[in-house]
């Protein structure tokens, strides 16, 4: 005996329950799947950008220690040649005033003045204190550089995605959200048809 209307309306209304629950587990599941996936892209973009500023500042640090240190060894030159004048002045001075018997303060600076080691000591210095002088505004120039391009670096938002791990889970994720949208349209869909179904129902 066939069905009648109201058995085949009474066995679809018995099982939208059954395809509601089924929509909406689908519906549940797309949107664990994103927040999933999402995570993982934001922890490895994470690791990245970490892994890159560890390397500037490694690089930065090695830099810069490495212009200390030259700077240092200038400016270490420039004192000792500081020394050498200093000696080889008062040497020249004691060699004078044991040779000359009267003398004045002026004869004294003169000899020391022209003396040819004191002089070549002298200008070794002069040239080692403007070495040391120059080096030195060069690397507060390079270091003032790189410190605006490490600002600009860190100010970008977008982080370009830097590995085949990400592009793949970008992809993932891409089908996760399509999938949400799906399954937002079949529970919407379902839920229809329980409003339809139960119109139906009351009519006389």
């Amino acid at each position: 005996m066939p069905a009648s209307s109201s058995d085949r309306l009474k066995e679809q209304i018995e099982s939208i329950p059954v395809m509601l629950r089924k929509a909406l587990e689908r519906q549940a599941k797309a949107r664990i799947a994103v927040v999933h996936l999402e995570a993982q892209i934001s922890k490895l973009e994470a690791e990245i950008e970490r892994e890159d500023n560890q390397k500037d500042i490694d690089n930065f640090e090695s830099d810069d220690l490495e212009g200390d240190l030259e700077l240092l060894k200038l400016e270490s030159n420039g004192e000792r040649l500081k020394l050498q004048v200093t000696e080889a002045e008062d040497k020249v001075e004691m060699a004078f005033r044991a040779s000359t018997a009267k003398t004045t303060e002026g004869h004294v600076r003169a000899a020391v003045g022209s003396d040819p080691t004191v002089i070549r000591l002298r200008r070794e210095g002069l040239d080692a204190k403007e070495a040391a002088r120059k080096r030195k505004i060069t690397l507060q120039r390079e270091r003032q550089a790189e410190r605006e391009a490490k600002l600009q670096a860190s100010a970008r938002v977008d982080i370009v995605p830097e590995n085949e791990k990400i592009s793949v889970l970008q992809e993932q994720l891409e089908e996760a959200q399509e999938e949400v949208i799906l399954a937002d349209v079949e529970v919407e869909v379902v839920r229809t048809m329980v409003d339809t179904y139960e119109m139906l129902v009351q009519l006389p």
